[in-house]
């Protein structure tokens, strides 16, 4: 309850103006977008006190799409406000959305922009490595999903520089957040939200499977999870086989112990946060479920393989009901 009141308080509260900040809602943009729009201008610490404030807030007011002066130091609620009277000048043109999914890596994205090569060998710049202090050859993790505009179509370059400045204000808000996670080395933690990135598909869950990571870490336990293998093998999404396993690769996760040399994808800021506050379990495996959401933890091998042989029961029997 106590952290609830905080969380309605910090939404609601009148807030201070402060210096103005100039944003462009466009047109078409939700509540979600503008929520974004919000963070990625540091006005909100995250999109969902925008989405709770709109929630709150009895006025339905439609925000039109323009360009509005945005106080800092006001509350989620009091921006919302702002916008609801209106912006402060109209656009000509509709902006260009471009939303970068969780959990890509570079060559998938490469796939999504308009100059997919130039996109890939620009993450390979190795004066942007060094300057995210990088001991790599590409900037791979470091290009944080979300949905960006720009006033036109943008270069790769452009996409990029954005890309990598929303990485690093998000992280910075993170150790803000997370008292002591700045002792924690960042290439590290950007590995493992990588990793959580892929395995995970429910929020609740990825504490879960960041502390099955760190406690396998601890004891020298490989952490044999497929989706390194299909990093490595350019097989985004599909099914391993036992063969895929036998690859040589540092990425290999199933041959060699420890964490892969870097991120396989672009973790969203809820992996971030689970890599750096981890569950606080014992738990050594996870299985996925029947429902292709959630997983079942487990501290032993032979609670592991109760759990496995459940899963395959079901998935079975799903299988005979489908075929009737």
């Amino acid at each position: 309850a106590g952290l609830a009141y905080i969380l309605y308080d910090h939404v609601t509260s009148e807030g201070i103006h402060g210096p103005v900040v100039e944003v462009d809602v466009p047109k078409g943009a939700s509540g979600r977008d503008i929520g974004h729009l919000l963070t990625e201008a540091g006005l909100i610490e995250y999109e969902g006190f925008f989405r709770l404030a709109q929630q709150l807030d009895k006025n339905e007011a439609v925000i039109r799409h323009g360009r509005y002066d945005l106080n800092q130091g006001l509350s989620a609620t009091g921006l919302l406000h702002q916008l609801q009277d209106g912006p402060d000048q109209l656009l000509d043109v509709d902006r260009v959305k471009i939303t970068i999914p969780e959990g890509l890596a570079i060559a998938q994205i490469a796939e999504m922009v308009d100059d997919g090569t130039t996109y890939q060998e620009i993450t390979k710049d190795p004066a942007l490595v060094a300057k995210l202090g990088l001991e790599s050859e590409s900037i791979e993790g470091y290009l944080m999903p979300d949905t960006y505009f720009f006033d036109d179509t943008p270069t790769a370059e452009e996409l990029v520089a954005r890309q990598v400045s929303h990485f690093e204000s998000v992280y910075a808000g993170l150790l803000e957040e997370i008292p002591g996670s700045d002792r924690y080395d960042r290439n590290a933690i950007v590995t493992i939200a990588s990793l959580v990135e892929e395995e995970a598909r429910l929020d609740e869950e990825r504490p879960l499977i960041a502390a099955v990571m760190y406690n396998r870490l601890e004891i020298g336990m490989p952490l044999q999870m497929d989706s390194t293998l299909q990093y490595a093998l350019g097989k985004y999404g599909q099914r391993m086989l036992h063969a895929d396993k036998e690859v040589d690769s540092p990425y290999n996760t199933y041959q060699n112990a420890g964490l892969p040399p870097g991120p396989i994808s672009s973790p969203g800021a809820a992996s971030l946060r689970a890599a750096l506050a981890p569950a606080k379990v014992d738990y050594l495996y996870f299985v996925s479920n029947a429902d292709g959401q959630s997983h079942t933890f487990s501290t032993t091998i032979a609670e592991h393989e109760r759990a496995v042989v459940k899963y395959r029961n079901e998935i079975a029997q799903q299988r005979r009901e489908l075929g009737q």
